[in-house]
């Protein structure tokens, strides 16, 4: 990371809150560091069962050894180990027991010592006085290990969460069927001259324990298993069962003497009593519902069910299986069940606080803890670190720099257009409206009703629409490249000019949303702008409603919102200069489609107006951007063709990349940023400031004074935290932009990696807060800087372009492991250039 040249001075001092507790007592010791290696490879229940085993042979407890759950041991003192640098060797035997995600059998464990770890060199690193390394690296996992050992062997335990039982005890099911669980999460941070503990609450989804016939009904919303007897599944069901229940593990009931434990690896799509095999004893064709009655004298409940397909190939009916506790839901939720888990997750910054306090007292007791004490380490369990921090002041902005009364200081991180006229307005000719709904759910009369205000108040904003659009009606389950064929068509009112844009108003999202854009923005070059129905029935807010919709097609069409007055943003636009966002997005754990890599990068002086370009990563789940340098070198092409002039300076914010991976993307794209610079530049190239955003993270603020929050206790926007808890000589901030209108407000985490730019704290703080007011979708200051949240954007957009190579409509049927075998389309040349991801 860059080196931190001197703190922020600017803006509001104000007093914070913040969720880390303070380490008063350095553990000033060696560690001895040991490796965990486990054959055949399993589950992490099955390893931490395994360790336990072997830690209970050996004594292991009386060294007060920590292990991190993965594949390391950490001891304050050497194991009773015999042979520990070749490696000692211990079989385990793993029979039946009460947890039955633990897999019995025979295993081999190997602990081989790696090295001393001397903590000198952590506290090196946080007085300043010494580099971060990769023994640095290991002394904060090692200790981290310390902190969490105790805690997730009383407590559930998924990811880097624990998750102790509910006070009342009452699981909360979300529709969907899944079980939410809410826990809490402690990590160790590094600090100025001072370790830190972040902790947390956090939230995971689990499948709820139970018959298999019990979860089905709650995943499907059914009443009953009553009504799963008499009209069975669709094929519809069937198919959303295939992907909620793949790799689930069940217990099955019908052997007298044992329950053994299966994978779910799909659904069939035949009942019990239509499923058939050969029956080698009986000689003859049998059916799963015979073969249970005849075999085991049971008698289905359930024969109209299908049957699940576990390993070894064997078929079990859906009744004979028990859903076992403790499983994480991995795959992606309905939109209304992440609305239902928001509606219990979501606190308000005092109750949040609380609520860590509470678990540092009940759950965590770091004061009572025997393996901090072995090591020395002591922790203030009772107060929550308190630091200085900073409200910037908001900037200036204007809807037209040739007018100064048209400047303005937004409030809060919020304004409003009402009698307001945009910078720059587009024009809005050629357009129609495909209404992807019955007419009796939206009659024409509502539809044209709503356009009619819609394109009243653009008008008044700036934009010019002489005429109404065309509006057609079409199947939803229908032909969807038809009905936008044909809407083009019909949107024609200037046969001079292309189709500008289709309105489509939708019943309800879904798979239709991804279709609509996939076929406007790759085959049609048309920019789309969706809907959903309820808006335009909704009694109050329409002018609102308007106006936000005017905001997103007056962007996609080439205008201009809202810019910052001309001394707001230094160089940039003052200077040819170029900012990049980039993220990438990886598909969610079970699905094989590959990772796509997005960039979105600035084309004017008052970085409103940008141009975005995507790949595919060839390496699965790779946080790196294979295709960097193609991408750069044609956005640089694009500047130039608009500006006649290539970029002096460049500021590249860069998403998606875990800690872990910092040095990593560094040594990579960084690099390959200053060849594209070397090739494509005669002379010298621009100077280049690199900086990784992080959102997934743990660390909250909030105002110890009620007064200097806002009417949640949030923090205002513009709130900078540079100091206290984040080590001196490192380039880092924390910037919270934006107004929250629920929870707890979230900020992001700057770190600046390399920096030519000479920026200053205060100077790269402002410039990256000031950016977040230029988003061209909303009237708000938003969480991060627009090129980043474009390049997200543009990133979701992009994973609707995919194509499996012979299967075009469906992957069910693929297999979750190694890569993937397809293609993405590309967008189209007449919106490659446009903001058509708004």
């Amino acid at each position: 990371m860059a080196q931190r040249p001197g703190y922020g001075k600017e803006g509001r001092p104000i007093k914070l809150k913040t969720n880390y507790l303070k380490v008063v007592q350095f553990p000033n010791i060696s560690l001895y560091h040991y490796s965990f290696d486990v054959a055949p490879k399993i589950n992490k229940q099955t390893i931490n069962k395994i360790y336990y085993e072997v830690a209970n042979k050996n004594n292991f407890g009386k060294f007060f050894a920590a292990f991190d759950g993965n594949s390391s041991i950490y001891s304050s003192t050497p194991l009773p180990l015999a042979n520990e640098r070749k490696g000692n060797k211990f079989k385990v035997v793993i029979g039946s027991n009460g947890d039955k995600t633990i897999k019995k059998g025979s295993y081999e464990a190997t602990v081989k010592f790696i090295e001393t770890l001397s903590l000198d060199r952590l506290r090196n690193y946080i007085s300043s006085q010494g580099p971060i390394t990769s023994m640095v690296i290991t002394c904060l996992a090692a200790l981290n290990a310390y902190i969490n050992f105790n805690v997730r062997q009383k407590y559930l335990s998924s990811g880097k969460g624990i998750y102790p039982p509910s006070p009342k005890n009452i699981p909360i099911i979300l529709s969907s069927g899944v079980e939410l669980k809410q826990g809490f999460y402690q990590s160790l941070r590094p600090g100025c001259d001072q370790l830190f503990i972040n902790i947390d609450i956090c939230a995971a989804v689990f499948y709820p324990s139970g018959s298999l016939p019990e979860v089905i009904g709650k995943i499907l919303s059914k009443r009953s298993t009553e009504e799963l007897r008499f009209r069975g599944l669709s094929n519809s069901e069937i198919i959303l069962l295939s992907k909620y229940l793949k790799n689930l593990n069940v217990e099955t009931l019908h052997h007298h003497n044992r329950k053994p434990v299966y994978k779910i690896k799909r659904i069939t799509k035949e009942s019990a009593d239509n499923l058939k095999f050969y029956n080698d004893e009986k000689n003859s064709d049998m059916s799963i519902s015979e073969y249970f009655l005849t075999k085991y004298e049971i008698t289905l409940k359930f024969p109209n069910l299908p049957c699940i397909l576990v390993n070894r190939g064997i078929y079990l009916p859906i009744e004979v299986c028990y859903v076992l506790p403790g499983q994480r839901f991995e795959g992606p939720l309905p939109d209304i069940t992440l609305s239902d888990m928001i509606k219990h997750t979501c606190v308000k910054p005092q109750e949040r606080f609380q609520r860590i306090l509470n678990a540092v007292s009940d759950v965590f007791q770091h004061d009572r803890d025997p393996h901090l004490e072995s090591i020395g380490m002591e922790v203030d369990c009772k107060n929550m670190v308190v630091l200085n921090g900073r409200v910037l002041n908001p900037p200036r902005l204007t809807f037209n720099e040739k007018n100064r009364q048209s400047e303005f200081i937004p409030e809060n991180g919020r304004w409003n257009i009402v009698n307001k006229v945009v910078c720059q307005g587009a024009e809005l000719v050629n357009w129609a409206v495909v209404v992807f709904d019955q007419e009796r759910s939206a009659p024409q009369q509502l539809v044209k009703s709503f356009m009619k205000r819609f394109r009243e108040i653009a008008n008044q904003k700036g934009m010019n629409i002489p005429n109404d659009p065309y509006v057609m009606y079409a199947n939803p389950q229908g032909e969807i490249t038809t009905a936008l064929n044909i809407a083009c068509h019909k949107s024609l009112f200037n046969k001079n000019y292309p189709p500008h844009i289709i309105i489509c108003i939708l019943g309800a999202t879904g798979p239709i949303y991804g279709e609509i854009k996939r076929i406007g923005d790759t085959q049609l070059g048309v920019p789309t702008q969706c809907i959903l129905l309820k808006r335009l029935t909704r009694k109050n807010g329409i002018d609102q409603i308007c106006s936000n919709i005017f905001l997103k097609v007056n962007a996609k069409l080439g205008g201009q919102n809202v810019i910052l007055t001309n001394d707001q943003i230094g160089f940039v636009s003052s200077e040819p200069t170029m900012i990049f966002g980039a993220d990438v997005f990886h598909s969610g754990r079970g699905d094989n489609k590959p990772s796509i890599a997005a960039v979105c990068a600035s084309l004017d002086s008052k970085a409103t107006k940008y141009a975005g370009r995507f790949s595919v990563n060839r390496d699965p789940r790779n946080e790196i951007i294979e295709d960097l340098k193609g991408i750069v070198i044609d956005l640089l092409r694009v500047f130039y063709q608009r500006n006649q002039v290539l970029p002096r300076k460049i500021l590249f914010y860069r998403d998606g990349v875990g800690e872990n991976q910092f040095q990593h993307v560094k040594t990579y794209e960084v690099k390959v940023l200053k060849e594209v610079f070397a090739s494509v530049y005669r002379n010298s190239g621009p100077t280049l400031t690199f900086i990784i955003l992080q959102k997934r993270h743990h660390t909250r603020f909030m105002p110890t004074e009620p007064r200097e929050g806002d009417k949640l206790g949030n923090c205002r926007p513009g709130t900078v935290v540079d100091r206290t808890i984040l080590v001196e000589q490192e380039f880092d901030f924390f910037l919270q932009s934006h107004s929250s209108l629920q929870g707890t407000s979230r900020p992001i985490h700057y770190n600046v990696l390399h920096d030519e730019n000479d920026f200053t704290a205060d100077g790269i703080q402002t410039l990256t807060y000031r950016l977040c007011y230029l988003s061209a979708r909303c009237t708000l200051s938003i969480s991060q800087v627009p090129a980043v949240y474009y390049a997200h954007l543009i990133a979701n957009r992009a994973k609707h372009y995919f194509r499996w190579d012979g299967d075009e409509k469906s992957d069910l049927s693929r297999g979750s492991g190694g890569s993937s075998v397809g293609s993405i389309e590309e967008v189209k040349n007449g919106l490659t250039n446009a903001m058509f991801f708004i």
